[in-house]
């Protein structure tokens, strides 16, 4: 049991860096959006038929601050690289002065950076034509334009973990399997099926001098929170002695009513009380 919850570390780290991982191949991907949209944008801007066009919104910018192209949406498209972004972008164009801030607002999953333009033939020299793109692709497509290959296998892997951990968890949950060198003189190897408390108080024995531990050293370990706790330790001795008689030949006996030694049953003698 105590190995398994160390081992519990390896899916958690795994499933971390996966996630870690994902997340940046996310934004990685993102940002290569970003990049071809502004991309778009610049080809979008030099092209004189467009600037016609842009000449000729002047106008309606006079009169509405921020534009949509709809109109040219497509020209602007067949310069994108990113299949996503074809069918979810659009550019917006406004008139910036020197003494505006960005006047875009529009919240978008990917936008351009802002390209300033400005033709000798505006006749508000004071202002500049501003453009943005923008476009909305929706999660699995940005997701699927990520490499998300590595990240996935990672979270599959810890899954695959996680899952095996349960099911030796879900076996052992009623018992524990565990080794116990026997005290006695043949020292053979036992196989015992304990809880996660008996665990840690047979350890307890098997690191003490001569198996014996005090009713003290055993409750302040088990219960260290606990008033009053030598009931619970009377009951618990009991059916820790009951399991191990079941399967083995060990045996728990009190000395003096202080102290607990394990021992094999060929061990035991006249002066070795029974009764915890």
């Amino acid at each position: 049991m105590r190995g398994l919850r160390y081992l519990m570390v390896v899916p958690v780290l795994l499933l971390l860096a996966s996630v870690t991982m994902g997340i940046s191949n996310y934004k990685k991907a993102k940002e290569e959006m970003r990049h071809d949209l502004t991309r778009a944008l610049r080809q979008f801007v030099m092209d004189e038929s467009r600037q016609s066009l842009l000449l000729d919104t002047l106008p309606s910018l006079q009169s509405d601050r921020v534009l949509t192209l709809n109109d040219v949406e497509s020209g602007f498209n067949e310069r994108l690289s990113i299949i996503p972004l074809k069918d979810t972008s659009h550019v917006a164009v406004c008139l910036l002065r020197h003494d505006d801030q960005d006047a875009f607002r529009e919240e978008a999953l990917v936008s351009s950076d802002t390209l300033l333009w400005h033709s000798a033939q505006q006749k508000s020299g004071d202002a500049v034509i501003a453009l943005k793109a923008y476009a909305n692709p929706s999660l699995c497509a940005v997701l699927g334009q990520s490499d998300q290959r590595i990240p996935l296998s990672g979270i599959v892997l810890c899954l695959l973990l996680l899952s095996a951990m349960a099911w030796r968890l879900r076996l052992t949950r009623n018992g524990l399997e565990m080794a116990f060198v026997s005290p006695t003189p043949t020292s053979k190897q036992i196989s015992l099926h304990l809880t996660p408390m008996q665990e840690q108080l047979m350890d307890m024995f098997a690191a003490a001098p001569g198996h014996t531990l005090s009713k003290e050293s055993i409750c302040a370990a088990l219960w260290p929170k606990k008033e009053h706790p030598e009931n619970t330790l009377y009951t618990f001795i009991c059916r820790l002695k009951t399991t191990l008689k079941d399967q083995s030949d060990l045996d728990i006996v009190n000395k003096r009513g202080r102290e607990y030694q394990l021992v094999g049953n060929s061990q035991k003698t006249d002066n070795l009380h029974h009764s915890p």
